[in-house]
């Protein structure tokens, strides 16, 4: 076996650029059970392991500045190109903007009441409403860290950013005072102008931080013009002995080509697709990577499918050691091919034989569909849009979707998320554009693309934007009846700006859906000016679908509802032996719901809805007492959405696990402990403004319980609080609704 050793003393210049790190599963139990919760492992850990010994949540905000906030010493940031362009401290609720921009804050920071930093490079380049085109280089740069008492470095942090990563969205490192720099990027496969695919940022820099005096972290945007890139939550802590991630997924749907078995992952499939002489059928590949201390032996990947919750497949990868710090892809090619219509739940595992100290992050989840008639590359929801804009961007163009079809059928209708930006309406489709479907068919004799079917010519309403438009395609009696081979259902697009359009004026744009991990070649566009034999991959996922003329999926499927109540019943808000909660949504006209029911007292009440419509999209909240003053997220708060499927089962935490009535209310004056940071003896004091009931807890960065008490009818308090058996790090304290941080150094 061999033995990481950590190299103190060489820096190696070197990317992180092996693949996308997916935010984990918080659902999905790596088991054989896939409704069961993600639960808490044994504590079998050393006190050092995942220690947090810096952090910065960016609560910068200062008054008395005249630009709102302080950069607090060590800090540094620097304008290489010397345009008055650098990083600014924004407010959680502060926007970011600027001409093709316009975000409401860090959608992932962890933190956004206290703020975060940003670099919005559309704002710099969009002053007073002219567009400009400067392009810069700049940076910032953490205090000097002391990590020579550390053996293991683990960087975290939460990132947003739209951009050119390709160019350069990079951390540095250095230990030697900036005489050299090792660079990892941030993109994490992320494409031009697409948002960030990996939000929760996680390198173990062991290599070239830990043990060192020095260490200097940067980030730095390089030569680019556009968006933005706001960074919050930065931790770093120690690794934990045995640390598998499972870094990048890929599901191979079996290819019309039989030598190319990589067609990669769609939606939705219709039925008559698939079979073991069909297509459909998935083999999987994931990338372990071993980000703790020790090597991790017997590593392997287990692949699990469900079929309407019951599992149907379950293969192991072989197995195979890997060292520190060191990345391997495990294979499986026992191929799964689905079996009529249902949800296809899809959870792939990374296992080794040691106990592994954050298994959340080994597991990564998605769900396709067998459909009786709908083929989609896309799910429903967009994450972006496509247009050709960049690319030619002439009335006419085409954006498609390539889909084999591998037994005969009969084509129907071509369905597409008409889109429009609610960031800048202008520069994307508007009431009075047009468009036009059509079917294409690769001639394997000619090498080119032949037309078969086209819809009808429409003009594009208001009513028509941000939704779904199908149209039927025009039969001729024997175009539509469709033989295996290759195709593109693609939507035709005019604005009205002619040819080679003016992007910031003229473009006609449509949903893109980049959640899944799907082959980008399959997403394609077409110039009017080219032939029709030319045809170029898009690199984004166009939500066009391809709907055939088949029937038989079920219409209707129950939908069970689950809701946790076990806060509102420990605070009191709740109390079981007369109250009760139901459901008020689309589902029932905002009305009530019969009673939920909580049979085996667990805290958990459940409510069945019988034959709702499949693929309907429902929003809902759960009432106590069927009273909106005690309903989840009052005052107007946003609703629970879901789309319904084959197979629905919701679980539920009632408020999100907030707390609500009396025993959390804002009573409270002051809640301080003391000395803060200390070595884990802190006095808790609070001044309470009434009489009231007192709910303490502590929890570690990971959101586990640390400290609980309970203190019935008291106003001022006093108690000790003793952390010194947890590791050192941040906690979060909270009295009621009163949150303050405890460092433990």
């Amino acid at each position: 076996m061999k033995r990481f050793t950590l190299l103190l003393t060489v820096l190696f210049i070197f990317s992180v650029g092996f693949g996308q790190k997916f935010k984990p599963s918080t659902s999905i139990k790596p088991y054989s059970s896939f409704e069961k919760k993600m639960e808490i492992p044994p504590e079998s850990r050393l006190k050092g392991e995942g220690a947090v010994f810096f952090s910065e949540t960016f609560n910068w905000k200062d008054p008395s500045s005249d630009r709102g906030w302080t950069l607090p010493a060590g800090w540094q940031m620097k304008d290489e190109t010397d345009l008055g362009t650098p990083w600014v401290w924004r407010a959680g609720t502060d926007s970011i903007k600027g001409h093709l921009t316009f975000e409401l804050g860090h959608k992932y920071s962890k933190t956004p009441e206290d703020g975060f930093f940003l670099f919005p490079m559309d704002e710099y380049n969009f002053i007073d409403g002219v567009v400009t085109d400067k392009y810069a280089t700049t940076w910032f740069q953490l205090p000097s860290i002391n990590c020579s008492t550390h053996p293991t470095v683990v960087f975290k942090m939460r990132q947003y950013f739209r951009t050119n990563p390709t160019v350069g969205l990079t951390m540095q490192v250095s230990n030697d005072q900036g005489s050299h720099w090792a660079t990892y990027s941030m993109a994490y496969e992320t494409l031009l102008n697409i948002f960030c695919k990996n939000p929760f940022v996680e390198v173990n820099i062991s290599d070239v931080a830990a043990g060192m005096p020095d260490v200097w972290i940067r980030f730095v945007w390089t030569n680019m013009r556009m968006y933005f890139w706001a960074i919050d939550d930065i931790t770093l802590s120690e690794a934990y002995n045995n640390e598998l991630q499972l870094e990048k997924p890929w599901l191979l749907m079996t290819d019309l080509d039989p030598a190319n078995n990589d067609e990669g992952f769609y939606y939705m499939v219709p039925n008559s697709q698939t079979g073991t002489d069909g297509f459909g059928g998935y083999t999987f590949k994931a990338g372990l990577l071993n980000a703790g201390r020790d090597d991790q032996e017997s590593c392997y990947l287990n692949a699990e499918i469900f079929k309407n919750g019951v599992s149907v497949y379950n293969k192991n990868s072989a197995s195979r050691d890997i060292w520190a710090l060191q990345r391997d892809t495990f294979p499986i090619t026992d191929q799964f091919d689905p079996t009529g219509f249902g949800n296809y739940d899809i959870v792939l595992t990374a296992k080794q034989k040691q106990v592994d100290g954050l298994p959340e992050n080994n597991v990564y989840k998605d769900t396709y569909y067998i459909t009786d008639s709908v083929y989609s590359l896309s799910d429903w929801d967009f994450e972006t849009y496509s247009s050709v804009a960049g690319f030619n961007n002439s009335d006419g163009d085409y954006l498609g979707v390539e889909y084999d079809i591998k037994k005969k059928c009969e084509s129907n209708s071509i369905s597409t998320l008409i889109m429009q930006r609610p960031e800048n309406k202008i520069a994307s489709t508007k009431p009075g554009y047009s468009f036009q479907y059509w079917l294409f068919w690769y001639s394997p004799d000619d090498a080119t693309w032949i037309e078969l079917l086209s819809s009808d010519f429409m003009e594009v309403t208001a009513e028509m934007l941000d939704k779904w438009i199908t149209l039927p395609l025009q039969k001729d009696g024997e175009s539509e009846f469709l033989d295996p081979g290759k195709y593109i259902a693609a939507i035709q697009m005019y604005h009205g700006g002619g040819a080679n359009a003016n992007n910031a004026l003229y473009r006609f744009t449509i949903g893109s859906d980049n959640s899944h991990r799907q082959t980008l070649a399959k997403s394609v566009y077409h110039n009017v000016i080219d032939d029709m034999a030319t045809w170029y991959q898009n690199r984004d996922i166009s939500m066009i679908r391809l709907n055939i003329n088949n029937t038989g999926a079920p219409k209707n499927a129950d939908v069970v509802f689950n809701v946790d109540m076990k806060i509102p019943i420990a605070n009191g808000s709740f109390k079981p032996a007369s109250d009760f909660v139901d459901i008020s949504g689309t589902i029932n006209n905002w009305g009530s719901s019969e009673h939920m029911t909580d049979a085996d007292g667990d805290g958990i009440y459940t409510l069945t809805v019988p034959s709702m419509g499949t693929f309907q999209r429902i929003e809902y909240k759960y009432r106590i007492n069927a009273n909106w003053n005690t309903s989840e997220f009052p005052s107007g708060g946003a609703n629970r959405v879901y789309r319904t499927s084959y197979y629905n089962v919701l679980n539920d935490v009632y408020n999100n696990g907030k707390s609500l009535g009396i025993a959390d209310n804002s009573l409270i004056s002051s809640v301080t402990a003391y000395p803060n940071p200390s070595d884990g003896q802190f006095t808790l004091d609070i001044a309470n403004t009434h009489v009231s009931d007192l709910k303490i807890t502590v929890m570690n960065i990971q959101g586990q319980t640390v400290y609980q008490n309970q203190v019935k009818s008291v106003s001022n308090y006093q108690q000790n609080i003793d952390l010194t058996a947890f590791a050192k790090g941040m906690y979060f304290l909270k009295v009621n609704n009163e949150v303050i941080k405890l460092l433990v150094k």
